[in-house]
C-alpha cells in the first residue's frame, strides 16, 4: 500500500472524480448505500477515465482486498467540505460557500434546488444550475433564460457536481446557524451506512416567507424588504438568529409576567 497515492479530501479530487462521485451520490438509494459506496471507492482509485486506468484498477482489486482500500475513501462518507463551484465560460460563478450571494438570489436558488432534490428530474437540475450562475455582476431573475442558454450546454454530470457542492454548502449553512435551522431528532438507524447529507436532512423552509417575516419584524433590523433582498446570505442569517433569540426572550418574559 506504500506505493498507492489517492486523494485524501474532496479538494484533492480531480474534475472527473468530482463529477463521477457526485453522480453516484445524488442518484444513490440512501437505504441501500453499500453498492454506491463501492462504486465511489472504484472512482477514487481509478483516478481518470481511460482504458489503462481501468486496467490498473482491475489489477489493484485482484491483488488488494477491498477492505484494505476502503479506509482511504472514508472522507467521502464522513466529510462534506466540498463548497466550490466550477467556472462556466461566459458566466459569473458563486464564491465558495456562497459567500457573495444576496438573500434574494439565495431564495431563488434554494427554491429551484429543493424542486430538484425532491424529484431528481433533469429539467429541475437545469433550472437550479441556471439560477446559481449570473451573467452580470448583480443578480436579476430576468437574466435566467440567457444564463440557461449557456448552462444547458454543460454535461449533466457537471451539473450534478454543482448540485452536490450546493447541497454540502446548504449543510454548512444549517450547521453554522442552528437557531434558524434546528437539527431534526436523531434517527435510531444512525449507525447504518448512509451518505452523510441523508442523516441531516431538514424540512424545507421557503426563504421568501422568511424574508417577508423579517421585513415585518417590529424592529426591522435590516430594513424594508428591498433592503433585505440586497443583504448577503450570511449577514441575513446572522441578523435572523439575533431576531429569533430576541423574540424568544421576549416571550419568556411575557410568560413569566402572567
Amino acid at each position: 500500500m506504500k506505493n498507492i497515492t489517492v486523494a485524501k479530501s474532496w479538494s484533492e479530487l480531480n474534475d472527473w472524480q468530482k463529477e463521477e462521485i457526485s453522480h453516484i451520490y445524488l442518484n444513490s438509494d440512501p437505504e441501500n448505500f453499500e453498492g454506491s459506496y463501492l462504486q465511489m471507492i472504484f472512482i477514487l482509485f481509478q483516478k481518470k477515465k481511460s482504458f489503462f486506468a481501468k486496467l490498473k484498477l482491475l489489477w489493484l482489486l485482484r491483488n488488494i482486498p477491498i477492505s484494505s482500500l476502503e479506509p482511504f475513501a472514508r472522507f467521502l462518507l464522513e466529510t462534506t467540505n466540498f463548497y466550490s463551484f466550477p467556472e462556466i465560460k461566459g458566466l459569473k460563478k458563486p464564491s465558495d460557500r456562497l459567500g457573495n450571494i444576496i438573500i434574494k438570489h439565495f431564495s431563488v436558488i434554494d427554491t429551484f434546488f429543493d424542486a430538484y432534490d425532491r424529484d431528481k428530474s433533469e429539467i429541475n437540475l437545469r433550472r437550479f444550475v441556471a439560477s446559481l450562475y449570473r451573467i452580470k455582476d448583480d443578480f436579476d431573475e430576468l437574466d435566467l433564460p440567457e444564463v440557461a442558454n449557456i448552462t444547458d450546454k454543460i454535461s449533466i454530470k457537471k451539473m450534478e457536481r454543482i448540485a452536490l457542492s450546493y447541497k454540502f454548502t446548504r449543510l454548512h449553512i444549517w450547521e453554522k446557524f442552528p437557531i434558524v435551522f434546528p437539527k431534526p431528532p436523531e434517527e435510531k438507524t444512525e449507525n447504518e451506512l448512509k451518505p452523510i447529507f441523508k442523516k441531516k436532512e431538514q424540512k424545507y423552509m421557503p426563504f421568501e416567507k422568511i424574508i417577508v417575516g423579517l421585513a415585518m419584524d417590529e424592529l426591522q433590523p435590516i430594513g424594508k424588504k428591498q433592503d433585505i433582498n440586497k443583504t448577503r446570505i450570511y449577514e441575513f442569517l446572522g441578523v435572523l438568529t439575533e431576531s429569533i433569540i430576541y423574540h424568544k426572550e421576549k416571550q419568556k418574559a411575557y410568560d413569566k409576567a402572567k
